[in-house]
């Protein structure tokens, strides 16, 4: 009996897209109430508890790593190469853009904040869409 469009996946594709969305859920909540609360200006400062809040934002940056690598661990050869294909596309934009922005601050034009930002989060975006590129069983 053919499979319904539904349930073509099966239980251990289940149980890993499960565990892909427990190890990334907490993360992702952290980085969004972090952004939320640098709303309030405890970022940036040489104050002691400021400098305490500034580096909270490492903890959700370190759980992001550790989702990345049990979601590495947990994948089949195929999914394991796709996925350090396309964050090595990723690694690949962000040190460009990182020497684009040196480049930038030596002549003087731009905020290294911003710029470090944006090349962080383009390089994020090219990793996901060269993810969603490489494995078209995402689709």
């Amino acid at each position: 009996m053919e499979k319904s469009p539904e349930n073509r996946h099966s239980r251990s594709d289940t149980v890993r897209a499960r565990a892909w969305l427990l190890d990334w859920l907490p993360a992702l909540i952290a980085l969004g109430l972090l952004s939320l609360i640098s709303e309030f200006g405890l970022f940036g400062s040489a104050d002691s508890w400021k400098l305490f809040w500034s580096l909270l934002n490492l903890a959700p940056g370190l759980w992001i790593v550790r989702a990345v690598i049990r979601s590495l661990r947990r994948a089949d050869e195929y999914q394991r190469r796709c996925q350090l294909e396309a964050l090595a596309i990723g690694f690949g934009v962000l040190i460009t853009a990182i020497y684009t922005v040196g480049l930038l601050q030596a002549a003087g034009v731009g905020d290294l904040r911003q710029l470090v930002q944006i090349s962080f989060i383009g390089s994020i975006l090219i990793w996901i869409a060269a993810l969603l590129f490489k494995t078209p069983r995402t689709r």
